[in-house]
């Protein structure tokens, strides 16, 4: 488990700045294909896939761009010895 110092140093970083700024350009470039319409299908059915994946997108990214730490130990389900 990292620490909070581990997790400040990460973040400064100029490389996790360089990824950071190119995840912003790809969530505006998301929201300005929606605004011109690009999720516009033939039929509903398409609009609604188009528009429900461009929806996914944009919450997955701000969900790392909103990233932070957590102080508090996450005690994982999972099994060390049998993986499940």
């Amino acid at each position: 488990m990292i620490t909070a110092e581990q997790f400040a140093e990460w973040k400064e970083h100029p490389v996790t700045k360089e990824i950071f700024a190119e995840i912003k350009k790809q969530v505006e470039d998301i929201k300005d294909q929606m605004a011109y319409g690009n999720t516009i299908g033939g039929n509903a059915d398409a609009t609604h896939g188009f528009t429900s994946r461009a929806v996914g997108q944009l919450d997955g990214l701000n969900q790392l761009l909103n990233i932070s730490f957590a102080d508090k130990e996450i005690v994982d389900e999972v099994s060390d010895q049998s993986g499940y």
